[in-house]
């Protein structure tokens, strides 16, 4: 996986700190407009209630009175409690949504406060990209080993951060279900124009970064990348015999690079293409 970008960004290479964004530093204003499905919502919550085995959810003190009543009686007393469940539901049901929706909305902006997003990308010859993040072609990109632990850093199957995970890009919002454990997939759906990027992303906790910084009124989250996790470090077309001699300075001054190669990138002859080269 790929990162672009430009010059400046030396310093993740001179300090090990890496810049997981902000989602609410992001460029593309429609990410993370996330609908949810209550027609859906409502009608497995209906089902729920129908089917719900109320013997099986009593609290022991009470389990403890039923079971010493007659079955009829103790069945009779079950249904009634259920069909006042549901006539108290069909009652309630508009606030019932209202109230889950305004806690969806309210887990939602704190799921987005709390986390932080590393972007990558499968290709290291993008014209655009390479216009666009890596500083008009003067830049650089560094190539990362997804085999590094760093990329893989979830506890469980279960566990949403710090594993790689492709974006997915469709044409409408992501529309999700309030019952549903999927909430934090809104963080990989984008607009298909951004296709082009093939990106992948990394989620971390906020309060997993090392350093916080204020660039122009935003601030910006630093976590540690280790040595070992970078790869190589290509430069741009247009990258300056400058930056370039400062970057072999600073690489061959550490032994913990002595892995890093380099590569450049060069404009194809013939094709609007970009090739490259290894240094």
């Amino acid at each position: 996986m790929y990162k672009y970008l430009p010059s400046e960004r030396i310093d993740i290479l001179e300090n090990n700190l890496i810049c997981f964004n902000n989602p609410l530093n992001f460029n593309d204003p429609f990410e993370f407009n996330t609908s949810f499905n209550f027609d859906s919502f409502e009608s497995n919550l209906y089902d729920s209630l129908k089917t719900i085995d109320l013997f099986k959810e009593l609290p022991t003190e009470l389990l403890t009175l039923i079971e010493k009543l007659p079955n009829d009686t103790a069945n009779n007393i079950l249904e009634e409690a259920k069909r006042s469940m549901l006539s108290i539901y069909q009652k309630e049901k508009e606030n019932i949504i209202r109230t889950t929706e305004n806690t969806m909305q309210g887990f939602n902006s704190k799921l987005i406060e709390m986390t932080r997003i590393l972007s990558l990308t499968e290709t290291p010859t993008n014209i655009l990209m390479w216009g666009h993040y890596a500083q008009a072609h003067s830049g650089f990109v560094i190539e990362f080993d997804t085999n590094h632990p760093f990329f893989s850093q979830h506890r469980s199957h279960k566990d949403e951060f710090g594993y790689l995970r492709k974006v997915i890009y469709q044409k409408e919002y992501p529309v999700l279900d309030p019952l549903s454990d999927g909430q934090i997939n809104h963080f990989l759906i984008k607009s298909k124009d951004w296709e082009y990027e093939r990106e992948w992303r990394i989620l971390l906790p906020q309060a997993n970064s090392i350093k916080t910084i204020n660039v122009c009124e935003k601030e910006f989250d630093l976590y540690e990348i280790p040595s070992d996790s970078i790869k190589t470090i290509i430069f741009g077309c247009n990258t300056s015999e400058q930056f370039k001699n400062k970057t072999f300075k600073l690489i061959n001054s550490r032994t913990d690079y002595e892995h890093i190669s380099f590569r450049q990138a060069k404009k194809s002859n013939s094709r609007f293409e970009i090739e490259l080269e290894p240094l």
